[in-house]
């Protein structure tokens, strides 16, 4: 089901200058379902302020931006434009790293529609989205 192997899409993540300056780390490509799992780790120029421990609502909408591409561009092959991104915060994002989930809901010819969960470290959902990316190339 997949165009790119693990390593591959690694690769292909850390070709962006963002993805390269986040950090994040592919866990895993699910050949079957065709999910992907990326880590990424806390960093002091996360914080959503000096004095909190807190990522970023940022970071976070970046991080689910990341993992939905990553997705896309397992099955097509190649790297993917966003088209439109929601996301919702559902509670403070605070730990050692985050993990997004993401998850295809249909990639057709033209256009591609994932949703991600991203998780804290004791494993909470901490917000969720849904993006919509170019499956064209060029």
């Amino acid at each position: 089901m997949t165009a790119l192997s693990l390593d591959a899409l690694a690769g292909d993540v850390a070709l962006a200058p963002l993805h390269a300056w986040l950090k994040v780390k592919v866990l895993e490509l699910d050949g079957t379902s065709g999910s992907v799992t990326v880590e990424l780790p806390f960093r002091d120029e996360f914080r959503r302020a000096p004095d909190r421990p807190e990522f970023h609502g940022g970071i976070i909408s970046a991080l689910i931006d990341l993992a939905g591409h990553a997705v896309v561009a397992a099955q097509v092959g190649h790297g993917v434009p966003t088209i439109d991104l929601r996301v919702d915060y559902l509670r403070m994002a605070a730990g050692t790293h985050l993990k997004a989930v993401a998850r295809p809901v249909k990639i057709g010819r033209t256009i591609a529609v994932i949703d991600v969960q991203v998780f804290d470290p004791e494993n909470r959902v901490v917000a969720v989205g849904r993006g919509a990316f170019s499956t064209r190339q060029g």
